[in-house]
């Protein structure tokens, strides 16, 4: 490690960097993790949602679904037997080819009054009993007649607890090359329909379609079961079997004639049924060439039973029986689309056969693309130090584009499967390596740019200022900001108890979490005045519900004094003195101000200035006027939704012609919806009637009756006390002209 650092500094670290990352990338690729086939199979999910298969209505296969309207029509599912017969017997007559069925009848027909009549030997002669089921047929042999009348592939399913024998196979089986039963998935155990629906059937299918992942992507043709001989095939391609009258399944593996595996052992390549000859992978599966769900391919299965499809539509074709009911449960993921009934896949996969249309992965794909990387991968090692920055750029954009662009074309024009993001990410890695020691010096002017102004300046700012710094020049823009003005109440007395270190020490440890409390909330920190802080909000950066931040930092504020002021009783009783309690009073108010950097060429300082600024220093003002801790002007009340505030007065500031409606803010959402801030809001509203009438002997009654409902709400605050002693000398002089606005006398 230390010679790596060492050699950061080095003329060839970016080489190093880079070979470093393409090495790693190399030995990745070759060890292949699951994580990597996952992402390059999101990659083909996307090919396929961005070109999926054009579905082709020639194509002589349908769906007849079990949906919504039959269900309605006929009751939920399983329904009896005989109607499913029906179904069968209707198919046939107007010239169905094959029928498969993506269900599994395990159970004899529980509605079958066969069955039904069993029940009443309890209450019925044995002999009369036998007689009754001998006269009524089975509902599952009428299903097995009507099967035996058509061509009918059933389905069985796939199961870790299936008992019994294994289902039963009408084909048989040949290969050349490797044997493959080594290649195939194995299941643990079959659940399978009855003995007299197979004995009846022309064929027997696997319904299971996501055996490796919930999203379909490949399909298996073949399967084995553990514990017995034999391959099992899938639904789909089984369907086509029957439908083509063939006996038997040839696979060709590795090693087979015309096959080069260089000797080794590389899986099925394809697998023929009849005149049909089904590419796979490996493993014996397909990748489905999906086209999303296509309700063309659908016919409801009541349309069927009424009659209602004419027989062109059904002549021909190989129909696949399932539901598409939400019901039922019967939905997969595909590539394209989510929520896909499962009978869907096999019918995909059926057209794919007879369309001949498939998705490959080459056997040769892994080795193309290992050397590709390798070869592209040196040569941005080699071009690296001898290029400049711009053409390096050039370069790796043609060789990542081309990483993009090659595997794209092999999908579109050939269904070929190149992976389109391991190698094109790798070649990005091995630039963005290489030129990392340029993104570090660029990073070290960034730090310095920090450390000259982090201690002055809001971290969105700095880090702005470091992203660009140009911005440190002088100028401005309009914006509506919401300013802060605090001030320590009595600091010249709380000041006299401490000598200059002791003092610094103290106005520290205010300030501190005081700025805290402003930056961690968005606020930028403008400057500080002695014991006094000026803060805005929403600049230089956006801030959304600025005025509702700044209100919440007033509140910390207040709350955080709470704690400040224990600590310091603690220490001061300590230390033998006097404790005076510290209190500070809060301005806030939101309107246009021009920000910007302002001062000279020598020295500036980002801040705001405007009317709506002067307006926020003095209501900070007014919090000694009138005894509270905050006050917000009326454009911050409209700005805050929800937040316990109280108007207290209408004042004309200095400065100010026209008056302002100005309001104490008390607390937050809890304390707005509680009963004792309606009761203290009632209250104010009337002694504001009162004294803005010039009823002052009436509003100096409810004095004590407000204070009460404040003192109930939790605000503690010398209000009521301030407009006692106002009302006391209105009452003695009181002025000819009142309007009920009080001319502030002080800032």
């Amino acid at each position: 490690m230390s010679w790596l650092l060492r050699r950061i500094n080095s003329p060839h670290a970016p080489v190093l960097i880079a070979l470093l990352v393409l090495v790693g990338a190399l030995a990745l690729r070759i060890a292949d993790p699951a994580a990597l086939t996952r992402i390059r199979d999101f990659a083909f999910d996307g090919y396929q949602r961005i070109e999926p298969r054009e579905y082709n209505p020639d194509t002589p296969v349908r769906i007849v679904d079990i949906d919504e309207a039959a269900l309605q029509a006929y009751g939920q599912w399983p329904w009896p037997r005989t109607i499913v017969a029906r179904l069968v017997d209707k198919l046939t007559e107007k010239g169905a080819v094959v029928v498969a069925f993506d269900a599994v009848f395990a159970e004899p027909d529980r509605s079958s009054i066969s069955r039904m009549i069993q029940d009443l030997v309890v209450v019925a002669d044995p002999e009369t009993v036998e007689k009754l089921a001998a006269a009524v047929e089975d509902n599952d042999k009428v299903l097995a007649d009507a099967m035996a009348r058509s061509r009918v592939v059933t389905g069985f399913g796939f199961d870790v607890k299936g008992l019994g024998s294994p289902p039963r196979t009408f084909h048989g089986v040949a290969f050349a090359g490797d044997q493959p039963s080594q290649f195939l998935p194995q299941q643990g155990g079959t659940v399978k329909s009855i003995e007299i629906l197979e004995a009846a059937a022309k064929g027997n299918g696997s319904v299971n379609t996501d055996v490796d992942s919930i999203v379909i992507r490949r399909v298996p043709m073949l399967f084995r079961v553990a514990g017995y001989d034999g391959l099992f095939p899938a639904l789909s391609i089984e369907a086509l079997r029957v439908a083509q009258e063939a006996s038997s399944y040839l696979i060709k593996s590795s090693g087979a004639s015309g096959e080069l595996s260089f000797g080794e052992k590389t899986g099925i390549v394809a697998i023929k049924t009849g005149a049909l000859e089904v590419p796979t992978d490996g493993r014996g599966r397909v990748m489905l060439y999906d086209t999303g769900h296509k309700p063309e391919r659908f016919i409801s299965a009541r349309a069927v039973l009424r009659d209602e499809v004419p027989a062109k539509t059904l002549e021909g074709q190989v129909i696949f029986v399932g539901t598409s009911a939400i019901g039922l449960k019967d939905l997969r993921n595909t590539p394209v689309q989510d929520g896909v009934p499962g009978v869907e896949v096999h019918a995909q996969l059926a057209e794919q056969m007879l369309e001949q249309q498939f998705l490959a992965r080459p056997d040769y794909a892994d080795g193309a693309e290992f050397l590709y990387l390798a070869a592209m991968g040196l040569l941005m090692v080699v071009l690296l130090p001898r290029l400049s920055a711009g053409r390096m750029a050039f370069v790796a954009a043609i060789l990542v584009g081309a990483g993009l662009v090659v595997p794209w074309i092999a999908y579109s024009r050939f269904h070929l499967m190149f992976d389109p993001i391991y190698p094109p990410l790798t070649l990005a890695a091995i630039y963005v390596g290489g030129t990392a020691l340029a993104f570090m010096r660029t990073e070290r002017e960034r730090a310095e740019i920090r450390g000259a102004f982090g201690m002055y300046l809001s971290p969105d700012l700095v880090e702005q200022l470091a992203r660009n710094p140009g911005l440190l020049q002088l100028g401005g823009e309009q914006r509506e900001v919401t300013v802060m003005f605090t001030d320590v109440r009595g600091f010249t007395t709380i000041s006299e108890q401490f000598d200059p270190q002791g003092l610094t020490r103290f106005m520290n440890r205010f300030l501190t979490p005081m700025t805290d409390l402003i930056l961690g909330r968005k606020g930028t920190i403008d400057k500080y005045m002695g014991d006094a802080i000026m803060a805005f909000w929403n600049a230089p950066l956006p801030v959304d519900r600025h005025a509702a931040h700044a209100c919440d930092t007033a509140l910390a504020m207040q709350a955080r004094l709470v704690v400040l002021n224990e600590e310091w009783r603690v220490e001061a009783e300590a230390e033998g003195r006097k404790h005076i309690p510290v209190n500070i009073g809060v301005g806030l108010n939101t309107g246009l101000a021009s920000v910007g950097n302002f001062g000279s060429t020598q020295r500036f300082t980002y801040s705001c200035l405007g009317d709506a600024v002067n307006l926020a220093s003095r209501l900070e003002g007014q919090c000694k006027t009138y005894g509270v801790g905050v006050i917000i002007g009326h454009k911050t009340r409209e700005a805050i939704e929800g937040y316990a505030t109280l108007e207290i007065d209408l004042v004309t500031v200095k400065g100010k012609t026209e008056p302002e409606r100005v309001y104490a803010l008390l607390g937050d959402a809890s304390l707005a919806k509680s009963p004792a801030y309606a009761a203290l809001i009632e209250q104010q509203d009337e002694f504001l009637r009162l004294y803005r009438s010039g009823a002052f002997a009436e509003a100096l009654e409810m004095i004590g009756t407000c204070q009460a409902a404040a003192d109930a709400a939790g605000w503690r605050q010398r209000y009521y006390e301030t407009m006692r002693g106002r009302l006391d000398e209105l009452i003695d002089d009181s002025p000819v002209d009142w309007k009920g606005v009080y001319v502030a006398k002080d800032k």
